[in-house]
């Protein structure tokens, strides 16, 4: 995820797909190790959070 300020002074948050579809799974334990390896990162690892979430 990524806080973004436009010109306008407007802030919003930019999401990897891959993150919404890893924390939404319909396997819910996939969904939560997704999460707990998202929670740790300094900065999103997708490689990562895909590998948690195959267990």
């Amino acid at each position: 995820m990524r806080l973004v300020q436009g010109q306008a002074g407007l802030s919003w948050q930019i999401t990897p797909r891959a993150l919404t579809a890893a924390i939404a799974d319909p396997d819910r334990a996939a969904a939560k190790r997704a999460f707990e390896a998202m929670m740790v990162m300094g900065k999103i690892d997708i490689a990562t959070i895909e590998a948690a979430r195959r267990g």
